[in-house]
């Protein structure tokens, strides 16, 4: 048996404010809210987060029911497949979460992968606070 996959999303992937996940991840069960190490920032309209320091970014917790359908999508989302041109803006890679009942699950997600020079940095991590302080 294949073990469970996780997706942790932090930005515009995030569900709605009627809870409804993001058409992306219909095939996906969202779990809870979740934590990643890492410090979080506003590229261009949308967020990038970057796996360092000992701040937090706020998500949300998915197990994917049919993982390589769905990161193949994200995959082109996040123009990180390989037929996108190098240096790619996202990379995906398995790093440590912590979901609201306090352990931690190793779990996909899509990091940035440029030059931070410029851009801001979002101090509390969480990307849907942020859109409503604008």
């Amino acid at each position: 048996m294949t073990p469970p996959q996780y997706l942790f999303v932090y930005g515009t992937l995030r569900r709605n404010r009627h809870k409804q996940n993001h058409p992306f991840l219909i095939a996906c069960d969202y779990l809870s809210s979740a934590f990643m190490c890492g410090e979080l920032y506003d590229i261009d309209g949308y967020p990038g987060a970057i796996a360092r320091g000992t701040a937090l970014v706020k998500g949300e917790l998915y197990l994917l029911q049919t993982p390589e359908t769905t990161l193949s999508v994200l995959d082109n989302y996040e123009e990180c497949a390989e037929h996108f041109p190098q240096p790619q803006e996202y990379i995906r890679c398995e790093i440590p979460v912590r979901p609201s009942d306090g352990n931690t699950i190793s779990a996909w997600v899509y990091l940035y992968n440029r030059p931070l020079n410029g851009l801001m940095r979002i101090h509390d991590g969480d990307y849907l606070n942020y859109l409503r302080e604008e």
